[in-house]
């Protein structure tokens, strides 16, 4: 089967693959998933397995935080519930949606593309489901919220007690059988029960927009065609205004960096004495208490990754217009990498939510929502969007030829 890989757009001719196996672009060394392998019967298993486990830990108590004898009881939906008394809705309703709400129905989607649905329902809805499933997946971030739970507690156990509920234990359950579920989609097999792979005649070495074809970015297949025969995507020979996009998710998040960094990003009260909290404030307040793996955790997801993140993307933007060559693989690495780290930055919005939900002891305790939060939330998604919006294969392109096609 012939394939253009994602990263450089080399056609390559990929063989049968077994289970286990992975085939390679030679030319920047990515990896390709032809596989044809059945692992329905799994993704079924382990997907039934998370419904049950997400739903469970929606009723029942995720932690309880203890103090001078006052107890106070959070349970899984309170984490967004609880933003929504301090004003901050759009993060309350992101965070509902990105840890429960979109696995839900992630998972629910799961469940008939594994069951044959995919042959038996009409073509056209049949592209509507795989396309929404496969497009949902960005977003969850139910591991990355686990963490932060994990993080959160070591910010407050000196201070109280905390004992972990019923939901907390089928939450982390629920991620694991998630992940594991996903590990076995097989994205090339449910496009083929949609339409199988059409193969096009190609000699082999050649880059697709040499020969002008187009790899249509949804299922793969290639095409002389504006719309993909199998998936009926618009397809284009590189993302439409891929620089300029990106550019401008770029410069947001750049902007947002700044109060996301000065911006109190939650306020703690003890003993009616109100303190901001930054996220270098946090992190230092992290080092000087001893918890120092946990404190270069978060500033490194937090402050040096997000930084990093823009510092490579506003890299590529402009690489991109100049002969990269020999750099073009270690610049393919670096997109790769930042890509594949974008959403982990959300960790400190998490710790946050986790707190104001958990530690309402009036004067006693109490911790509240700060602007720095929803800043923090709102550039780790400008910065996701960006990584989105750039085309890796701009990278192996003369300079000459993206002027041409990035306008396209």
């Amino acid at each position: 089967m012939q394939l253009a890989c994602p990263q450089c757009d080399l056609v390559v001719d990929v063989p049968r693959l077994q289970a286990k196996q992975v085939a390679q672009c030679p030319h920047c060394h990515s990896s390709l998933n032809a596989s044809n392998v059945n692992n329905d019967p799994k993704v079924v298993a382990l997907t039934l397995s998370a419904i049950i486990l997400l739903l469970s830990s929606v009723f029942y108590p995720f932690i309880s935080f203890s103090s001078r004898g006052i107890t106070q009881t959070m349970t899984l939906p309170d984490a967004g519930r609880m933003l929504f008394n301090y004003d901050s809705t759009l993060l309350g309703i992101f965070i509902d949606i990105s840890i429960i709400i979109l696995p839900l129905v992630m998972l629910l989607l799961l469940l008939p593309l594994h069951l044959g649905f995919l042959r038996t329902l009409p073509k056209h809805w049949g592209r509507k489901l795989l396309k929404l499933t496969l497009a949902l997946d960005t977003w969850v971030m139910s591991e990355i919220f686990l963490v932060g739970v994990l993080v959160s507690m070591v910010k407050i156990m000196s201070m109280a007690d905390i004992t972990f509920g019923i939901s907390f234990w089928a939450y982390g359950g629920f991620v694991l059988t998630y992940i594991g579920a996903l590990s076995y989609v097989n994205r090339p097999r449910l496009w083929r029960q949609i339409a199988p792979h059409k193969e096009v005649a190609v000699p082999q070495g050649v880059r697709a927009i040499d020969v002008n074809l187009r790899a249509c970015h949804v299922c793969q297949q290639l095409t002389y065609d504006k719309l993909c025969p199998r998936c009926h995507s618009t397809t284009h020979y590189r993302n439409m205004q891929s620089v300029q996009k990106a550019a401008a998710w770029l410069v947001t998040s750049v902007l947002l960096y700044i109060p996301a960094n000065v911006l109190p990003i939650m306020y703690t009260t003890s003993l009616g004495d109100r303190e901001p909290s930054t996220l270098i404030g946090g992190v230092i307040l992290l080092w000087q208490s001893g918890s120092y793996p946990i404190a270069s955790i978060i500033f490194l997801a937090s402050v040096v990754v997000p930084f990093a993140k823009a510092l490579v993307l506003a890299t590529l933007c402009v690489m991109v217009y100049r002969q990269a060559s020999r750099r073009s693989m270690v610049y393919t690495r670096l997109y790769q990498v930042t890509e594949f780290i974008g959403k982990w930055s959300m960790i400190d919005v998490f710790v946050v939510a986790i707190l104001v939900a958990l530690v309402q002891l009036g004067n006693l305790m109490l911790v509240e929502p700060g602007l720095g939060a929803l800043c923090f939330a709102a550039m780790v998604i400008c910065q996701m969007m960006a990584a989105h919006a750039f085309d890796p294969r701009l990278i192996w392109d003369p300079p000459e030829k993206v002027k041409r096609v990035v306008n396209e």
